[in-house]
């Protein structure tokens, strides 16, 4: 509480994760650190999930975790009781340099782009996918000009290119680093932090799957492509390394209804390579939306808040 004294707790088999929501009911949601992962062994790798009701029986387990792909950080539950949630997926290096990735970034020889699953709940240990959404499916390069998504990235700000990232890439397979999920349910959006890119995203829910892997469909017509962007606009050549406004940040999320700022977004804003010195800060941000949950850009500049 908040004199800081413990009034209750739960007991796990399993270390926990990064992801925790102490939900409404009274029931506890976490993420587990429940599989000793062959491949995907980075920080805040989970690989499982729990939920637990307030007496502490357990209610669900589920677990996400093998050589093509291993849940990560964060999870957040749709108003309908499933789970949206994020992890790694594997591609090899050829995989990468056909989707146009510069060989000479690929060092380990594999690249772990993020994916978000949506899992309902079907049994006291097993859960069926029921929509998902890839940023592989979602990219632009202009490094090689044979391959299909070569395009003009500075005209596409609403797709990912796959060489920003390079140094990140000399260092490990971890490209996008999606820390923190959150979902809007008035306008049926997806809010996720890609910490290795510097940006927050927002992703249209009301897809199909199908329509999620495209660029049409959905409430916004969009598919799955990107309907906002903020923090590092030199990814998508809107701005160059100056106009950067994030820097590793973390916990992205809408402040809820009848809070203060409601609607708007907020931060932690880790500061790691701040031009004007490392520190940290909280960021608010009033993303430009209207009512229907469109985001308004400028031609030829970057999305603002």
């Amino acid at each position: 509480n908040k004199q800081g004294e413990i009034v209750h707790t739960w007991a796990s088999d399993y270390i926990q994760g990064l992801g925790l929501l102490l939900l409404e009911t009274g029931d506890l949601l976490r993420t587990t650190l429940s599989y000793n992962n062959p491949v995907f062994s980075a920080g805040g790798a989970t690989g499982g999930v729990e939920l637990f009701n307030w007496n502490g029986t357990k209610l669900w387990n589920y677990t996400y975790s093998n050589t093509q792909h291993c849940l990560h950080h964060s999870i957040d539950m749709l108003p309908n009781g499933h789970i949206l949630m994020v992890g790694w997926e594997y591609k090899t290096a050829e995989e990468a340099i056909v989707a146009g990735r510069n060989p000479d970034t690929l060092p380990v020889g594999e690249l772990w782009p993020d994916h978000v699953i949506e899992v309902e709940r079907t049994g006291p240990s097993q859960g069926s996918i029921v929509w998902e959404w890839h940023v592989w499916d979602h990219l632009i390069q202009d490094f090689d000009s044979t391959k299909q998504n070569y395009g003009i990235v500075g005209q596409h700000p609403e797709l990912i290119d796959i060489n920003y990232g390079a140094i990140i890439g000399k260092e490990r397979a971890d490209w996008n680093l999606i820390n923190s999920i959150d979902y809007n349910e008035q306008f049926d959006q997806i809010l996720l932090s890609a910490r290795h890119q510097h940006e927050i995203w927002v992703i249209d829910h009301s897809t199909t799957t199908e329509e999620a892997a495209g660029h049409t469909g959905g409430r916004s017509g969009k598919g799955g492509d990107l309907l906002y962007r903020y923090g590092n606009p030199e990814i998508y050549r809107a701005g160059n390394i100056s106009d950067r406004q994030l820097f590793g940040q973390h916990d992205a999320q809408w402040i809820v209804e009848g809070c203060p700022g409601e609607d708007h977004i907020l931060l932690f804003n880790n500061g790691q390579g701040r031009p004007d010195g490392q520190y940290s800060s909280v960021d608010e941000l009033i993303p430009p939306v209207d009512e229907n949950g469109s985001y308004y850009l400028e031609p030829g500049s970057a999305y603002g808040p």
